[in-house]
């Protein structure tokens, strides 16, 4: 019995994107059902390192004549030539966004897209230096067939373009009524007031002759005047924006801002920081990252007036300290929050801050790299019980096997998960070997598992060779456990008991064995996987884990030297969906790994092999030829030797067409 087309699509709303996308290729009802327009709107079709030509095999011959319309596009590195005309001509006036990422494009063949997507929403054009090289974009054409193109635009981004120019962006503007988002990221704007009485003297019109040589923050300040009702996001990162343009910029007349990202803006201060929480209250995200000049007096401003924000990011702000950390409680709507890489932040100002009291509002929270201990962590743990996205990476001393139980037990609805180089964390801590216990003011403890061990022997060998033999100790002690105990005598909280978890990071976290891979790994979302240097698993273990963890697109097991080509096959075989495969150090594996990749991996697009020794470089070739893959990095083929001499004959030549794909280290 077919269900009716309605269900089907209400049905396809449950599952998550990789699962919709595998659900669309069991029969035709089902592809129709998992494109329909809910689903449609957010969809992006990439054209990735693609060849692109009026063939019949040309990857945008296939989305023109398919019968599934797409809204979103993205080119990136790729050379778009006239040869594709008819493809914008068939699909054009449905194009809703366009990105262009560092494609290699010219002038005519660009207008000629702006003049068929006549319905654009969203237009990037990023790190596309060659198009504004001339300097004569859009020139003359910004009225007419052009304007009519650009109408309905609401969000511009032109970021990382080193030629662009007043001109450049002004026949943008000009063709751009209705623009509510601006992108100038990692563009070369200018602040020299000297620049400004040179170009643009006391008493001109700046519209009428705008530069065709710089891009100054005046020129742009003119046009965000001009359009000050109606714009809400601006970006700056990465520009040279500093207090007092930020303040001339927050007091534009009827400017009400909802999102400012000026990341990595050195030469931000205080000031401009001031003035941005007094004129720009309606703020709802706000990214001050790597603005090293921001201090705690800027904390004390934006919590006292920017009450609204929902996002807030102050990654490496190395003057913060406990003192602008406090202030945070003052932020109640916060959903998303980045602290990362603060220094001075301790444990008594989160305390007293973002874990003054339960918060069930905070969905995203990154602390890397922060000096705290081990009881920080299990108090964020206990504090925020509704988080979807955590990063504790870095944080040596304050990720334990303790701590760890404790946000096992506590965030069940995580859905992404990042401890990497949290070397603390072992087997006893990730299955759940453990039992956490109330004891007063210590806060829980390890129970049922006793690392330290009863041995009173002297150990006569070096510091690294008594590690060795403790966590083979520790690795035999928690497998015996797991073996014995069902589910239901667990004592302790496994990561296992977090089900919806789609990214779990726990690289060079190298106590962790086939142990953890065995009976903590059992999760049906889990899309991102990163192992890397966690150099004890074997195949025994990743046997386990594909057979727990089918649904896995990206794997990094980069420098797990103990995996040999058997384990390979086992992902290759088991993972259908695998899209990114990390394999750079793995120097056990041979080409039999190749071989197994050619014939098992569907889906895949990414593969590195670069210090896989035991792989040649001959068969560069035919993995090159996997229709989905479009990036293999192998590392250069050396002098070989035979009989203990060098052979310096010349490398095997490889074929033109496939090293488009292939990146040589």
């Amino acid at each position: 019995m077919d269900l009716p087309f309605e269900v089907l699509v209400y049905l396809m709303k449950y599952l998550p994107k990789s699962d919709r996308k595998a659900a669309s290729e069991i029969c035709r009802s089902w592809y129709m059902a998992a494109n329909d327009y809910c689903f449609l709107k957010n969809k992006v079709v990439i054209f990735y390192k693609s060849v692109l030509n009026d063939e019949e095999t040309s990857p945008s011959n296939i989305f023109e004549n398919s019968s599934t319309i797409f809204f979103n596009y993205l080119f990136s590195e790729v050379e778009i030539p006239n040869k594709i005309n008819a493809f914008w001509d068939k699909l054009g006036e449905n194009i809703r966004c366009l990105t262009l990422r560092n494609c290699d494009i010219n002038e005519k063949v660009f207008v000629y897209i702006l003049q068929r997507c006549c319905n654009l929403h969203s237009l990037n054009i990023e790190c596309c230096k060659e198009l504004f090289m001339s300097g004569r974009l859009l020139e003359g054409k910004t009225e007419g067939l052009l304007a009519e193109s650009l109408n309905n635009l609401k969000a511009l981004s032109l970021s990382g373009n080193q030629y662009l120019t007043d001109a450049l962006f002004n026949r943008f503007i000009v063709a751009s009524p209705a623009l509510i988002e601006l992108n100038l990221s990692g563009c070369s704007l200018q602040f020299h007031l000297g620049l400004v009485k040179k170009f643009y003297p006391p008493g001109s019109d700046v519209f009428q002759n705008p530069s065709e040589s710089v891009l100054t923050f005046y020129f742009v300040l003119q046009l965000i005047i001009s359009r000050a009702e109606h714009m809400k996001k601006l970006f700056f990162s990465n520009t040279l924006i500093d207090g007092a343009a930020l303040k001339s910029l927050s007091e534009v007349e009827n400017l009400r801002l909802e999102s400012l990202e000026v990341n990595s803006c050195d030469q931000l201060t205080n000031t401009g920081i001031l003035a941005l929480t007094i004129n720009q209250t309606t703020l709802k995200e706000l990214d001050i990252g790597l603005c090293t000049r921001v201090t705690d007096q800027s904390l004390v401003y934006i919590c006292k007036n920017l009450v609204n924000l929902e996002y807030f990011n102050i990654q490496r702000c190395r003057a913060v300290t406990d003192l602008g950390i406090i202030e945070l409680n003052k932020l109640k709507k916060l959903k998303s929050l980045n602290i990362s890489q603060c220094e001075l932040i301790t444990k008594d100002g989160l305390e007293k801050g973002i874990c003054a009291v339960e918060n069930n509002i905070l969905e995203e929270l990154d602390v890397h790299s922060l000096n705290i201990d081990e009881s920080a962590v299990i108090m964020i743990s206990e504090k925020f019980p509704n988080l979807r996205s955590l990063d504790v990476s870095y944080c040596f001393n304050a990720v334990t096997d303790t701590s760890i139980q404790v946000i096992f037990k506590n965030q069940i609805y995580l859905q992404t998960l990042k401890m990497s180089h949290c070397d603390k964390v072992s087997d006893a801590g990730l299955t759940g070997m453990g039992k956490v216990e109330e004891t007063g003011d210590d806060g829980p403890i390890m129970s049922n598992y006793d690392e330290s061990g009863n041995s009173q022997k002297i150990h006569l060998g070096s510091r690294a060779e008594e590690e060795i033999v403790r966590d083979a100790r520790r690795k035999r002690d928690v497998l015996l456990m797991c073996a014995k105990l069902t589910t239901d005598t667990f004592t302790g909280f496994s990561l296992a008991r977090i089900k919806g978890l789609k990214e779990l990071d726990i690289s060079s976290c190298n106590r962790i064995t086939d142990v953890s891979l065995t009976y903590a790994f059992n999760f049906k979302e889990l899309t991102n996987l990163n192992l890397s240097r966690c150099q004890q698993i074997t195949q025994e273990g990743i046997g386990y884990l594909v057979k727990n963890c089918p649904s896995i697109e990206y794997l990094n097991l980069i420098d797990c030297y103990n995996l040999k080509d058997e384990a390979v096959a086992e992902i290759v075989k088991g993972l259908k969906r695998l899209q990114q495969l990390e394999l750079r150090g793995c120097n056990q594996v041979t080409d039999k790994t190749l071989e197994a990749v050619l014939t098992y991996c569907k889906k895949l697009k990414y593969l590195d092999v670069q210090g896989c020794r035991n792989i040649s470089p001959e068969l560069a070739c035919p993995i090159g030829s996997l229709p989905t893959l479009h990036t293999v990095l192998m590392s250069k083929p050396g002098p070989y030797i035979s009989d203990g001499v060098k052979n310096r004959s010349p490398a095997p030549t490889f074929l033109p067409a496939l090293m488009r794909k292939l990146r040589l280290h």
